[in-house]
């Protein structure tokens, strides 16, 4: 299948996409985290225009090239011209803030001006497939920013991983005053993919379980994990004393936000294709 690929004023109005986020926005989805204890320079906070805010947080991301931003698909899509299909953003309604711990201040802003969205999430609107990966292209390249390198492999079950986001701190998603404007980490563990509750919520259903390329992180005690607003949101490895990129954030297994393991979209098996787009 095809790589989908959309530029800048090349898809739809802003009335049209602004009506459709209205109608399904993605997850804007750390409980039981804490505010970062360091500058993760590489972490992107993508932005749009939304319910008066200019600078509204939609989604994270990371840093991968000097001009190109890696998150989950579903972050950057609408839905199509039915129920079942699912099309890019178009691009120029997209700004990120990077390299700041602040969503609202500081780092660098850039728009982007265009979108491509991994093969395999292109026709289909939501995650349960997996492969919910895409790429945003920067209109300004970040010369002075310091890129985050990815794993070529998944990571092997029982390791360290790090979950940063600005999701909500409250189980309650609907509360705007719960979406943090500092950025927020958790500290956790690969599950192996045969764990349980990778593939199904706590009432049996296996709808947004653990797909072949995710990865599996586990939800410390039982009730900490991302939340609303955490979706494309990297999880991060430490290596050699320097971060490294394993996935980023699709979505959660339970319909409680910590209540299940988060699955992750890994960079590793997507590298090819990746590099085969940024290069």
């Amino acid at each position: 299948m095809a790589t989908a690929t959309v530029v800048a004023g090349a898809l739809m109005t802003t009335g049209a996409v602004q009506a459709a986020w209205a109608a399904g926005d993605p997850s804007p989805k750390i409980v039981g985290g804490g505010p970062a204890d360091q500058t993760y320079p590489f972490m992107v906070s993508i932005q749009y225009s939304h319910n008066g805010d200019p600078d509204s947080h939609r989604c994270g991301g990371a840093l991968i090239r000097k001009e190109w931003v890696v998150t989950a698909a579903h972050c950057v899509q609408t839905s199509g011209s039915d129920s079942s299909t699912s099309v890019p953003l178009d691009p120029a309604l997209l700004h990120v803030r990077i390299g700041s711990n602040d969503r609202t201040a500081g780092g660098t802003v850039s728009y982007t001006d265009k979108i491509v969205v991994a093969p395999g999430h292109i026709n289909y609107p939501d995650r349960e497939l997996g492969g919910d990966i895409a790429l945003l292209h920067l209109t300004t390249a970040q010369s002075a920013v310091k890129t985050i390198p990815m794993d070529v492999v998944l990571p092997n079950p029982g390791v360290g991983v790090r979950e940063i986001g600005w999701g909500y701190t409250s189980n309650d998603d609907s509360d705007p005053s719960q979406l943090p404007t500092q950025l927020q980490q958790l500290d956790t563990t690969v599950l192996p993919a045969s764990t349980r509750k990778c593939h199904v919520d706590e009432n049996g259903s296996d709808a947004w379980g653990i797909r072949p390329g995710d990865i599996c992180a586990d939800n410390p005690d039982g009730v900490r994990g991302p939340c609303g607003g955490d979706s494309g949101s990297p999880l991060l490895m430490r290596v050699n004393g320097h971060w490294r990129l394993e996935g980023v954030d699709s979505r959660g297994v339970s319909d409680v936000c910590g209540g299940g393991p988060d699955i992750y979209t890994g960079v590793g098996p997507n590298a090819g294709w990746i590099n085969s787009v940024v290069s």
